[in-house]
């Protein structure tokens, strides 16, 4: 009953949006989606509806649960905080192998502010978060459905949601983690529409992942990139943070949006980087190189800029706007100071108190003959050392003192488009559906020359595509940056970017494939030339 409730509330939402007024095409008002954008969702949610429905009779009893539902309202907590069902000396099946404290999240530990977890014996166990809750107690098993029970190889968690991947990969969340053991509620569920779809894998080409959440109830808003407040959605933002292809492709799994791999994050050095592992929590990601440079960026899909279908978007600056929009481009990557000392390649993540300001960050490693795990928080300058004596997981890396981010770089995915424009010749040499911005270099007849910044985001989707490009449109939603200078000089180039519009933020909304890139505002077309 729910499902179909969630179903007709999506069709309804659609028709609303569908049957709002035109909006002019101006960049600083990339408020909400186009009528006929958000009409060609519709057959996505089709989709979500009916392609591979079978897939959740491998576990009916979790067709339905609690996650995805919006939160309204602050926390109930029901009585004190007593951990799980176990006391201190009680005995318990748990085995000897697991930790003492989860220090560092993995794919096979993790903690929230409440709990710890931990994958052995193929179930998961879990006990109270000593180090923040100081309740000692022993593990015990997790309540886990029968149709998986047994056969979890791997968990993650952020915020108030864990999620276990099976033996075969398939995806399985439970929410209520924050609460009572009364609390916890597992589905199947992932995937349009709103999180109601069939489920999902993770993919095989995955080399590491984590879990991201964001929620009003535990971060309240943040401050976007102009220092203004906004708002969090009442579902929350969660994002399963893959690592792929050695080490550059950096995707995030949403399971409110189709279940493929076309969402993806810029990596350092505009996609080149390589990480050997990734962390993510409160919709930071975090990532580490083979040489120990540390990365770290607020990222994900509501702050950066691709949810135009309930958020007002703007690239004009928004400092001191009432009723602000989100302010672009969204935050950028970070790179932290070196860890002065030696390093292993986990490197783990997790957010404390409201706001994206403070993420705790740790890389395992030693320090004068002892073993644990080097710290800063996000906001601070420096990295100091907790010993643990806990044996060293991670692989050595080198770590030299020097700044080697651009060592051992991937090869570049921009490419090249140009064709004849508004009568100029028009050339973007440095095009990436994933790193933004690009540059359109623009030769007049008279021989006039200048350059135009083109920003650019992803969008809402509900059909599943392939990641990149391909021979079918991607709609990219796209603003070309007009310099003020430009209309204050040359007649002829002033009458050019005149006629592309009398803003600084011009919209440039692309459809764009490996042939062609098509500028749907300005009638623009070019075409791939190596």
């Amino acid at each position: 009953m729910r499902s179909r409730r969630l179903v007709a509330a999506s069709a309804a939402l659609l028709a609303l949006v569908a049957a709002a007024p035109p909006r002019p095409a101006l960049a600083d008002d990339t408020s909400g989606m186009d009528p006929l954008q958000a009409l060609l969702l519709l057959p996505g949610v089709i989709q979500g509806l009916t392609i591979d429905r079978a897939d959740m009779l491998r576990c009916p009893e979790l067709a339905g649960g609690t996650a995805g539902i919006p939160e309204l309202g602050p926390r109930r907590e029901r009585g004190p905080d007593e951990g799980n069902p176990l006391d201190a000396g009680d005995a318990t099946d748990a085995p000897r192998s697991l930790p003492r404290q989860v220090h560092l999240r993995s794919t096979r530990e993790s903690f929230n502010r409440r709990y710890q977890f931990a994958v052995a014996r193929g179930t998961v166990w879990y006990r109270s978060n000593t180090e923040v809750t100081g309740i000692a107690e022993p593990w015990a098993a997790l309540p886990i459905p029968d149709c998986f029970d047994g056969r979890i190889a791997g968990v993650a968690v952020d915020d108030d949601e864990v999620l276990a991947i099976d033996e075969d990969r398939w995806v399985y969340t439970m929410d209520g983690a924050l609460g009572t053991p009364s609390d916890f509620n597992w589905t199947l569920r992932w995937g349009p529409p709103l999180w109601t779809g069939p489920g999902r894998k993770l993919p095989a080409s995955a080399t590491d992942w984590d879990w991201s959440v964001v929620s009003i109830r535990e971060d309240g808003g943040y401050l976007d990139t102009a220092g203004n407040e906004q708002a969090i959605g009442l579902g929350k933002v969660s994002h399963m943070w893959m690592l792929s292809h050695g080490g550059r492709r950096m995707t995030y799994l949403d399971p409110w949006l189709p279940s493929d791999e076309s969402y993806e994050m810029c990596a350092p050095e505009r996609g080149r980087f390589r990480a050997v592992d990734l962390a993510s929590s409160g919709s930071l990601v975090a990532v580490i190189s083979e040489h120990g440079d540390v990365f770290t960026r607020f990222y994900d899909f509501d702050m950066a800029g691709a949810d135009p279908l309930f958020y007002k978007y703007a690239y004009d600056d928004q400092a001191g706007v009432k009723n602000p929009k989100v302010q672009l481009p969204s935050f950028p990557w970070v790179e932290q100071p070196k860890v002065p000392g030696a390093v292993t390649g986990r490197i783990s993540v997790h957010k404390v108190g409201p706001g994206l300001v403070h993420r705790i960050l740790r890389i395992e490693g030693r320090h004068a003959g002892r073993t644990g795990y080097w710290q800063k928080d996000v906001a601070a300058a420096g990295w100091h050392f907790v010993a643990t004596g806990d044996p060293l997981a991670g692989r050595p890396l080198d770590n030299p003192a020097a700044d080697t981010s651009r060592r051992d770089l991937a090869a570049s995915e921009d490419r090249r488009y140009s064709g004849s424009a508004g009568g100029a010749a028009v050339v973007v040499r440095d095009f990436n559906t994933y790193c933004s911005p690009a540059h359109v270099w623009v030769t007049l007849p008279t021989g006039e020359r200048f350059t135009l910044t083109l920003h650019t985001t992803d969008t809402i989707r509900q059909a599943r595509r392939a990641r990149g490009l391909d021979d079918h449109r991607r709609r990219i939603e796209g603003a070309l940056e007009i310099p003020d200078a430009l209309r204050s000089g040359d007649p002829e180039v002033k009458a050019y970017v005149d006629a592309l519009g009398d803003e600084r933020f011009v919209s440039a909304d692309i459809d764009a494939t490996l042939d062609a890139l098509r500028f749907v505002d300005q009638g623009w077309r070019l075409a791939h030339r190596p």
